[in-house]
């Protein structure tokens, strides 16, 4: 009678008792750095998450029993462990996954596919730093924005420039942030290259519109780019040689922790610049980028990471050493500090404080005596706090605020007067989004609200976001997302120019609404195998209250701005394989870009109606060497130019009668009317690795353009006197081969 009574009450127990739960952290085993997105899951089982950006992964609602732990990363040996689930419980289990071959009936589920299967992500692209670092080189350098410039959606105005323009947003529409600073100008040399040296960033994701709650402040997209960690294990270093400049980065551990430090530095443009027949010119620019890790005990963490780059241009008239002399410089700087602290099993947190600079000083000086000196500086302080609640087992609770201030200084001295403006700005904000997965790996939504403050004109901003995923079948889903954006800066230079030096930034003034952008996607993703995937979307933004820049102005002051609605919409196509031995991507995207301005409507500079990016990879083709190449074909931009010309001659009282030979005058036409012609591009690289006992050795041979295409920079009219004006070109990149060595150790 006892017996029964008591294996009565034990299942009554066990009946009431709640399901059990795992969670830990996926890192690399030679490294310890964490595998963003890797997939975990239970074997035989639907339990399964896809790990957080910081390795963090948690599955909840496991009924108790016997189980065996399953995680697996492309490139890595999948990692199994026998696991028992109590009841009520949180088991945590920490995954280390090691480099190597993969067994041929072994099937590797990529941070791709867990993302697929368990997540809402409408607009969402992730590189890591093999993807990227595969890519043809410009000069010798691989550039980070130049491989996003590859992706849909995404438009290159020219190979001088790595700006952003993003579905019809122009640069400064766009959040480009380095493990939470965010970067105001990330452009060296004009904008052909970008501050981010590549060997240092271990991933990079784009959201190109329909972004989550957790990010503001702007209306396009978001580039969140994330540093290394650092090898905890072991110091390891490795350095690259150019035709362009000098790259190196040491890593190794700290106790309890890991670091990076990464350089880069040119020294050739002065050499290039002279080529072209510029003299009296100097030029260089240099890149610091660094990460500090500290594990305070299991469940805390902190983060140190900084960013440093600089461009300086020395220019004086080689004929006249008396004459004018000048000295500019420029950069971004910032440092930021984070925390990662497990509260409970089920709650995760992050803190942040970051600190931004974008600094210029332009120092003139004319015949030894007349002066003039132009500073400008936005500081940008943001304090952070995101928490992610797994409140259920199909419920995932996103939640967190933020506080920017924002400092704008204006300085320019001249001889006998000078000017200072300065304008400040306290934007703020608190979010919520849940991820609610309403059918198991079938149905998800992910509605989500942000509320934005802007302290200049008191504005008060409500910016609902929506997304969701149906999987009606096991390797197709559909999407949609839907979100409202607002955006309290602005930059006062123009977009048009060919060459722009750095973005002048000032905060939209009290007086003006604050502009607005509505997104709306849909879209397709099919897996036609584990490795290779379609994705389709079609796409439509509503802006409004938008401050544009004069026609003709190179800088417009920020009360002159001009007030302008518009419209972009368009269809992005990518098929893509991830692995293999031939990898890339097919892109292709139709845009169509509209502004108004009053009466005025147009197309702006970077309405590019088609383009089609190939970038493919083949891993050790022949005798270890690796072949890359890139192909771009885009239909011509937009440009403003003029529609004729005519004579005009002088006549003055008591003068000489009229001169035989005229004045000859261009007549401009409107806005943008004009198109450039068809660009198309070729770049291709070989590299080919030798394994010594001390490390590895690379050597790469780059040619840009290697079928020397004279795609036109821009058009000009050479007026000479007795004879018409005529129309001529200059052309862009010609063809550039570079050759360089890399080190590892």
């Amino acid at each position: 009678m006892l017996h029964r009574t008591l294996f009565g009450l034990l299942t009554a127990a066990l009946a009431l008792a709640g399901p059990g739960s795992v969670n830990g952290f996926v890192r690399d085993a030679a490294s310890g750095e964490p595998l963003a997105y890797a997939n975990v899951w239970l074997e035989n089982t639907e339990y399964g998450a896809a790990a957080g950006d910081r390795g963090y992964y948690y599955i909840g609602g496991i009924e108790p029993g016997e189980y065996k732990l399953v995680a697996s990363y492309i490139g890595y040996e999948t990692a199994r462990r026998e696991v028992t689930v109590s009841a009520d419980r949180t088991l945590t289990v920490n995954l280390e996954l090691s480099t190597g071959s993969v067994k041929v009936d072994e099937v590797v589920v990529s941070a791709e596919r867990a993302i697929f299967e368990r997540e809402v992500e409408v607009s969402v692209t992730r590189l890591d730093t093999r993807q990227f670092q595969a890519m043809p080189r410009v000069g010798g350098e691989v550039d980070l924005l130049r491989t996003i410039q590859l992706l849909p959606g995404v438009i290159a105005t020219s190979d001088f420039s790595n700006k952003l323009y993003i579905r019809g947003g122009s640069p400064d529409q766009n959040l480009v942030l380095l493990d939470g600073i965010t970067v105001y100008n990330p452009a060296h040399l004009f904008g052909i290259f970008s501050p981010f040296v590549p060997e240092a960033v271990a991933d990079a994701t784009l959201h190109a519109g329909g972004f989550p709650a957790e990010y503001g402040g702007r209306l396009s997209s978001v580039l969140d780019v994330t540093t290394r960690e650092g090898n905890s294990r072991r110091y390891t270093g490795q350095g690259s040689v150019s035709m362009l400049a000098a790259t190196g980065i040491v890593e190794g551990p700290i106790p309890n922790g890991s670091f990076l430090v990464a350089g880069r530095r040119t020294y050739l443009p002065d050499v290039l610049l002279a080529a072209f027949g510029v003299e009296g010119v100097g030029y260089y620019f240099y890149d610091l980028m660094g990460k500090a890790n500290y594990e305070l005990n299991p469940d805390t963490r902190f983060t140190l990471a900084g960013l440093l780059a600089e461009d300086v241009l020395d220019f004086a008239d080689p004929d006249d050493p008396e004459g004018l002399n000048a000295r500019l410089g420029w950069g971004n700087r910032g440092v930021s500090v984070r925390s990662n602290l497990i509260l409970n099993p089920t709650l995760y947190g992050e803190a942040l404080v970051s600190w931004s600079n974008l600094y210029a000083g332009f120092d003139v000086v004319f015949e030894k005596t007349d002066t003039a000196r132009l500073n400008t500086d936005l500081t940008d302080c943001l304090f952070k706090s995101d928490f992610t609640w797994y409140a259920a087992d199909r419920h995932t609770i996103d939640i967190g605020a933020e506080a920017h201030y924002l400092e704008m200084e204006n300085r320019a001295v001249f001889d006998t007067f000078g000017f200072e403006r300065t304008n400040d700005n306290w934007p703020l904000a608190v979010y919520a989004s849940d991820r609610w997965e309403i059918a198991r790996e079938k149905l998800f939504l992910q509605p989500g609200l942000r509320y934005a403050w802007y302290e200049q004109g008191n504005k008060h901003q409500l910016e609902p976001r929506l997304g969701a995923k149906y999987r009606p079948a096991e390797n197709t889903a559909l999407s949609a997302s839907f979100g409202r954006f607002t955006q309290p800066l602005v930059t006062l230079n123009s977009t048009d120019p060919i060459f722009a030096i750095y973005d002048v930034w000032q905060s939209v003034p009290a007086d003006r609404p604050s502009p607005t952008a509505l997104h709306f996607i849909a879209g397709v993703e099919q897996w036609l195998r584990r490795d290779v995937i379609f994705e389709f979307e079609a796409w439509y933004k509503d802006y409004d209250n938008l401050l544009e820049s004069r026609y003709g102005q190179f800088f417009t002051p920020v009360d002159s701005l001009l007030d302008a609605d518009g419209w972009s919409s368009g269809l992005d196509l990518m098929l893509r394989r991830t692995e293999g031995w031939f990898n890339g991507w097919v892109s292709y995207s139709f845009m169509w870009t509209r502004r108004s301005i009053g009466d005025e409507s147009y197309n702006p500079h970077y309405d590019r109606r088609h383009n089609l990016n190939v970038l493919f990879n083949l891993p050790a083709l022949f005798w270890g060497t690796d072949l890359s190449a890139r192909f771009t074909l885009g239909t011509g931009l937009p440009y403003s130019g003029a529609v004729g010309y005519f004579p005009r001659y002088e006549e003055r009282p008591h003068a000489r009668p009229w001169p035989e030979d005229p004045n000859w005058e261009l007549i401009q036409g409107p806005r943008d009317a004009f198109r450039y012609p068809l660009y198309h591009r070729l770049d291709v690289g070989l590299t080919r690795k030798w394994q010594f006992k001390w490390g590895e050795l690379s050597a790469f041979l780059d040619v840009i353009n290697a079928y020397y295409a004279k795609n036109v920079l821009l058009y000009f009219w050479d007026i000479e006197e007795g004879r018409p004006p005529e129309r001529r070109q200059i052309d862009m990149l010609p063809i550039l081969p570079t050759v360089g060595v890399k080190v590892k150790f």
